[in-house]
């Protein structure tokens, strides 16, 4: 989207949400489940979190994560909003329970990715004066231990023994960011493989010690392939840092051992550690990146409109809308996309950074999305982590 009235765009939308929200106070997921888990602790430390709803009886009468468990009969009474958290197959079945008990969307109940994208972010600045967003990302190094075809991050295509950032480079990055939010749910040390990067002790210790009550979870993504030396993860432990760890092993066999060392160590440490097994990581989206694919201007836009990625990045002062985007312009050497980024240490009223967070800049679109499939990738699967010489 073009910006038209910079600063003053989501105006009309955060007076109608903000109206709607103050006759209700409160919020309650529907769906004790894995994607409720990824919004009720955010809404906990708002103080506007009422409880779960979920058809499952049992969940109903043991609670969820400590939390209670209401009937869906009993919503209607209760007079908060109601997010539906479930997955997309479910949607439509409950957005129809909750319009058949007399509930209308967008008053009374609202789907979850609205909610993520657009509805909780406005709330927060709007009513609450907090600038918030759902994930955040900082590359310490695009080199990696492995070389995967199609890597989202064009990954393979760096040698390495390439430079990495710099920790001064990397301390940068997370003060411009926090600088400018409030709050944010994740915040990911990503690569590469960012074991790999020699100051992540630094980093994380630094991130930790001065933002760590500025995020919901603080997380590193890695393939696995690298158990941390004890002192990496006693920091970890410190400030609460979540290991995500994306398990390659159905395509890359040879790794089983390498994890299997790596859940037992972070176990024994007491480090949470989430695992990756979905789709995703049996198959992947081809995004088209080195397909020399020909867009319209019109097609660009769209491109972007449709895709509305979740994965922001911050590098040093700059504030990328897709980290794919920067990071693959710069794997390929494209000379493309160099100013799609929001300005973290320029002044900017926190409207315009929640503008340019929602999908608005001066183009409309990113010039990476031009050699990008975006949405459509998902109708292009490939082989998850196949690698360049198998």
């Amino acid at each position: 989207m073009k910006w038209k009235n910079k600063g003053h765009e989501i105006d009309a939308y955060a007076e109608k949400v903000c109206a709607l929200f103050e006759t209700q106070k409160q919020i309650i997921l529907f769906g004790a489940g894995r994607i409720g888990t990824q919004f009720y602790r955010t809404l906990l430390t708002y103080g506007i979190f009422a409880g779960f709803a979920d058809n499952d009886m049992d969940k109903q009468n043991n609670g969820f994560e400590g939390q209670p468990v209401y009937s869906p009969d009993v919503l209607k009474d209760m007079g908060a909003m109601i997010v539906v958290s479930v997955g997309k197959e479910y949607c439509d079945g409950i957005k129809h329970q909750l319009e058949s008990m007399g509930m209308t969307e967008g008053i009374n109940f609202i789907m979850a990715e609205e909610f993520e994208k657009k509805w909780f972010p406005v709330l927060s600045l709007y009513y609450f004066g907090k600038l918030y967003t759902n994930l955040a990302q900082i590359c310490v190094t695009e080199r990696c231990t492995l070389r995967c075809k199609k890597c989202a991050h064009a990954c393979h295509l760096v040698d390495i023994h390439s430079k990495d950032i710099s920790i001064e480079h990397a301390r940068h990055s997370a003060d411009s960011f926090f600088g400018a939010f409030d709050f944010i749910r994740e915040f990911v040390l990503i690569g590469g493989e960012p074991f790999l990067y020699k100051d992540l002790g630094m980093l994380i210790e630094y991130i930790g010690e001065k933002y760590r009550n500025k995020m919901e979870l603080f997380s590193i993504t890695t393939n696995g392939t690298i158990v941390p030396a004890d002192d990496l993860l006693a920091i970890c432990k410190k400030y609460e840092v979540t290991i995500r760890i994306t398990d390659y092993t159905k395509s890359i066999p040879r790794l089983e051992k390498n994890y299997k060392r790596l859940y037992e160590t972070l176990e024994l440490c007491g480090i949470n550690s989430v695992v990756w097994e979905t789709d995703h990581e049996k198959s992947w989206f081809d995004y088209g990146f080195d397909a020399n694919l020909v867009k319209s201007a019109a097609d660009t836009q769209r491109t972007f409109d449709d895709c509305k990625t979740p994965c922001r990045e911050v590098s040093g002062g700059k504030y990328y809308y897709c980290v794919m985007a920067h990071t693959v312009a710069n794997n390929m050497k494209l000379e493309i996309g160099e100013m799609d980024y929001f300005d973290l240490d320029s002044d900017f009223e926190k409207q315009e950074l929640l503008e340019f967070e929602i999908g608005y800049s001066k183009k409309g679109y990113l010039d990476m999305c031009s050699r990008c499939r975006g949405k459509e990738a998902e109708n292009y699967r490939i082989p998850a982590a196949e690698q360049v010489g198998s």
